[in-house]
């Protein structure tokens, strides 16, 4: 079942700075993350719980995943490699 994904807004202002071929493919990698928010490629972040760190050639994410009971993807930090 898909989870909602929240993009912050300082996430939302980089995805609409970046060229539109590579803010496509970034946005489909962070909504893949409502179907699976813990990809084998997310690696836990510094002993926070629930926080996870996305590394991939293009880009860098760090998110929360909720608890069941508020279930969602929060994506809160966004680099983009260009």
């Amino acid at each position: 079942m898909k989870i909602p994904v929240v993009f912050a807004p300082d996430v939302k202002i980089a995805l609409r700075l970046a060229p539109m071929t590579l803010r496509a493919s970034i946005v489909d990698a962070l909504l893949d993350l409502g179907d699976d928010p813990t990809p084998p490629e997310a690696v836990p972040y510094a002993e926070i719980p629930g926080a996870y760190e996305l590394i991939t050639p293009t880009f860098r994410a760090l998110y929360t995943h909720g608890p069941e009971d508020l279930d969602h993807v929060s994506i809160w930090v966004l680099h983009i490699n260009t």
